[in-house]
């Protein structure tokens, strides 16, 4: 019976899509009215001042100060300190022939590979082409485009394209809805940017069980985040069984991802023992990046 009842509702709606047909422009903008109603921010609290405000630019301006802020990195005032303390640790190196495949010339199979795993119904970056733009002319791009990217491998020059985004916030449920702080920012980038960075992060996957501890299952393919779930009720037993003194400590680091020193990192891939060729790869991508937040359908001034 329920299953009757869905079907009919889904014969009703596609009936209704129907018969709008050249006149779907009108349900269609009540609809995107709707879903842009439900996503407006009407106001937000100056962090400074502590003021609400409601007019839309000084909104803009407050989000775009905020992001400034947060997407600054930190001056590190000895560099040669990490690499000092990086030296006392016992780290794994990858090998020669890992270093190669991460820096080896991208073939047209990886980057079918890489467009056919793009997902659909995605928006676009501001270049305007969408994921299925790409997958629709997939062969006609693919001796040019793997060209362009090999380009880039090669000689370190990124497109200027490639390092231009558009942030969307999206509430955090539960959160005060007033604070800067309690939006996701989500990041809309070029799909040509996308395709490249699979396609390393695909040969990095490879690498990354050689490196990384057991203990950290995140991220890390062929691990499963329950393994440490299990791991932790185990202890938890042992020390309940054995009456012993200790004490769990949760840890979350705030803004993680868009916190991290990029020196950091770097020195940290130099550890491990990445090529050259590679780390440079990776400083191209990450520097001098430009971005607009997208605040109620409007683009705020690039920074």
């Amino acid at each position: 019976m329920y299953l009757t009842d869905i079907r009919k509702k889904m014969i009703y709606t596609k009936q209704k899509y129907y018969e709008s047909g050249p006149k779907f422009a009108k349900l269609l903008a009540s609809k995107l009215k709707k879903q842009e109603a439900d996503s407006t921010i009407y106001k937000i609290k100056d962090p400074s001042s502590k003021i609400c405000v409601h007019n839309q630019s000084e909104i803009q301006n407050i989000f775009l100060n905020y992001y400034k802020h947060l997407y600054t990195q930190p001056n590190l005032k000895n560099p040669h300190q990490i690499q000092n303390f990086l030296k006392t640790l016992n780290l794994p190196v990858i090998t020669e022939d890992q270093n190669e495949l991460l820096t080896a010339e991208i073939t047209e199979g990886e980057l079918s590979r890489a467009i056919t795993d793009l997902k659909a119904n995605k928006a676009p970056g501001p270049d305007g082409f969408p994921s299925e733009w790409y997958k629709k002319f997939k062969m006609e791009l693919l001796p040019f485009l793997t060209q362009i990217l090999n380009k880039v491998l090669k000689e370190n020059k990124i497109p200027p394209t490639w390092k231009q985004a558009n942030i969307s916030v999206i509430p955090k449920e539960g959160k005060d809805p007033l604070n800067c702080s309690s939006f996701r920012p989500i990041s809309v980038l070029n799909v040509d940017y996308k395709l490249f960075t699979a396609i390393m992060a695909k040969r990095l996957e490879s690498v990354l069980p050689c490196l990384i501890n057991t203990g950290q299952t995140g991220f890390i393919s062929q691990r499963q985040t329950h393994d440490n779930i299990r791991r932790t009720l185990h202890i938890w037993s042992h020390i309940q069984k054995n009456k012993i003194e200790a004490a769990m400590v949760s840890l979350d680091a705030e803004k993680a991802f868009d916190s991290v020193s990029w020196c950091f990192l770097y020195k940290v891939l130099e550890r491990f023992g990445f090529h050259y060729k590679f780390i440079q790869v990776i400083k191209s991508l990450y520097t001098i990046p430009t971005a607009c937040i997208k605040i109620n359908g409007q683009l705020s001034n690039t920074f």
